[in-house]
């Protein structure tokens, strides 16, 4: 369990070459560990092969900007029927998602600790929430790492970004029936199709060749920068109206005594523009969930997370700033924001452009949903693993560690391919691939990964249109993971600050008092609000395609099974069989070198799981 009873450790060495380096003797305790079935061996990447500030940037970026920034403002402005009030409301938005940001690198940069030569040491471990939820909670024993893992073992995949991508694909194809409350039966079966191939392709690639997803997820990180970029072009190039040959309503739509006219004066409609805001934000924790590794992540995690988390607060402001300098209110209010905008300035100067906005629309979506599949499957399979770690998941061991695919897949084609020859010690032929540990990937978590994303989009085979089963499936993530979990953490921050004289956690958090306070705070309330306001019933003014509680209610229940599974772990199993008496116990075994600087990086661990006889 992640907290402060971790002990006896022992500091590892650097190689001469700066290669993170492992002494004979910690070599010879792995070599054993590997040999043993009971035992787990994971090992950090080497470091030309760790993620760096880019990378880090990347995996933040692309999961934050996702088709929110594209979709959610109609949805925003419809609901608050007011401009001044839907700017206000991104802004708020920005301003928590800050919050959020600082209570991460708190947590990220303070647990787990480890005691080390008699002195207690925070070290950098993936995971994210996980640790954090059983640092807090540590007894009973088990109960956070089941609640929270079996919900994220459920939920936490990319089904909902593949039906995403699914759908706008075929709808920047030209296919935008796919769209309708009713769309035909055989389009609504090719985007799960789509959906599934697209899952099955990304988990592929992740499961064979890690360094090529980071690639590929860097790539896409900056074309979607590259897109806001262009939107911001466009809208303020627009504000003396010669450019694109229409006058600008940017006077009308920034005047104060306009921008608030007629807005929406029933309740629910502001809760639902905030929910669409917060939930647009989403994915700032992502470098908390790879941590372990980063490269040098004391100075590269906190940096490269700020800069991306500013980078994309600065460009959704400067983008719904940008729509509201070409797109007038009362079109905004009659049709989809982002596709009018299109219309109002590429549409001028190209005949695509003003016959085929929609779509353009679309396809820029489509990117960002991709986007979204390729990096949440890297981030939430470290998270699956270290869930596996802690011997709470069935076939724990297996899910729990990493596989050399590639090297295996590219061994095997150099056989068939080659010339016999003399063979290595290790059974590859002389000038055939050698083994890399710094491209193992977490293979069993990734087909968990896949399995249960893929279980998902088959079970949304009865919701006839996949833009409903995206949004139930993204509502049930959202409000279980992204608000229930935060308020959680939030309140678990809290609490480590006001009650300091127990936890001490002024003296291991490094950092200050009032900015955890404020932020934890603020983090809390942005989270606790969507949580109330979806178990409200709404208006008859505001309609989905699936009842307003379902949400809500599935959410719970993912939670409820969690408890009730830890039950069963801990009361039920240990009844029967040859596990009767008995209970779990997990023993880690880190290893750790020495970062510059002093600080300490741990770059293997052993895990050794075994049923004990309960005391």
């Amino acid at each position: 369990m992640a907290g402060d009873d971790f002990t006896n450790v022992e500091e590892s060495t650097v190689n001469d070459d700066g290669f993170i380096g492992l002494d004979d003797e910690d070599l010879a305790i792995i070599e054993q560990a590997e040999g043993d079935s009971n035992k787990v061996v994971t090992r950090t990447p080497q470091k030309p092969y760790q993620l760096g500030y880019i990378s880090v940037f990347s995996i933040i970026i692309n999961k934050m900007i996702g088709t929110g920034i594209f979709d959610n403002p109609s949805t925003i402005m419809h609901d608050t029927r007011s401009v001044g009030y839907t700017l206000i409301f991104w802004l708020l938005g920005s301003l928590a998602t800050v919050a959020g940001t600082f209570v991460f690198i708190e947590y990220g940069l303070t647990i787990p600790r480890w005691e080390i030569n008699g002195r207690k040491v925070f070290t950098p471990r993936s995971g994210g929430e996980f640790n954090y939820l059983n640092y807090l909670v540590k007894k009973p024993k088990f109960l956070a790492s089941c609640m929270f893992g079996i919900a994220f073992i459920l939920i936490g995949n990319a089904s909902a970004n593949a039906l995403s991508f699914a759908s706008h694909i075929l709808a920047a194809a030209g296919k935008s029936r796919i769209y309708d409350d009713s769309p035909p039966a055989d389009l609504a079966n090719l985007a799960r199709v789509i959906a599934i191939a697209t899952m099955t392709g990304v988990c592929f690639l992740h499961g064979i060749w890690r360094k090529l997803g980071i690639a590929i997820n860097n790539l896409f990180a900056l074309f979607k920068i590259l897109i806001l970029l262009l939107i911001i072009i466009l809208g303020f190039v627009s504000i003396g109206g010669t450019v694109f040959g229409t006058a600008s309503p940017a006077a009308d739509n920034f005047a104060p005594n306009r921008s608030f006219k007629n807005a929406q004066n029933k309740p629910y409609g502001f809760a639902q523009a905030y929910l669409s805001v917060v939930f647009a934000f989403g994915g700032f924790n992502q470098a908390n969930y790879v941590l372990g590794e980063i490269r040098e992540p004391r100075r590269v995690y906190k940096s490269a997370t700020l800069l991306a988390v500013g980078t994309v607060c600065v460009l959704y402001m400067l983008a719904n700033i940008s729509y509201m300098i070409v797109v007038p209110a009362d079109v905004q209010l009659q049709g989809n924001v982002v596709e009018s905008f299109i219309h109002l300035t590429l549409g001028r100067v190209s005949n695509y452009g003003s016959t085929h906005a929609s779509e353009i629309l679309h396809a820029f979506m489509a990117v960002s949903s991709l986007g979204n599949v390729i990096v949440s499957t890297y981030t939430a399979a470290r998270v699956k693993q270290e869930i596996a770690k802690e011997g709470v998941l069935p076939f724990s061991r297996l899910i729990a560690r990493n596989y050399d695919a590639l090297t295996r897949l590219s061994s095997l084609f150099h056989r068939r391919h080659s010339y016999a020859g003399a063979n290595n010690k290790s059974g590859y032929p002389v000038d055939g691939p050698q083994v890399h540990h710094h491209e193992k990937t977490p293979l069993g978590a990734l087909l968990v990964h896949w399995f249960f994303a893929l279980l998902i989009i088959l079970c949304t085979w009865g919701v006839r249109s996949p833009q409903t089963a995206y949004g139930i499936v993204f509502g049930i993530y959202s409000y279980t993971i992204d608000a229930f979990i935060s308020v959680t953490i939030g309140v678990g921050l809290l609490y480590l600050r006001f009650w300091s004289s127990r936890t001490h956690w002024h003296l291991k958090s490094p950092t200050s008092s009032y900015l955890s306070i404020s932020s934890a705070s603020l983090f809390v309330i942005a989270n606790l609000f969507p949580i109330v306001a979806l178990l409200v019933p709404p208006g008859k003014d505001f309609k989905s395609g699936y009842p307003w509680w379902l949400v809500p209610v599935i959410s719970l229940v993912l939670l409820v099974a969690g408890a009730v599974y830890w039950l069963v772990f801990t009361r039920v199993v240990p009844k029967f069989g040859g596990k009767r008496g008995m209970e779990l116990k997990v023993e880690r075994t880190p290893f750790f070198h020495e970062e510059r600087g002093g600080e300490l990086v741990q770059i293997a661990e052993v895990v050794a799981y075994d049923w004990v006889i309960k005391n």
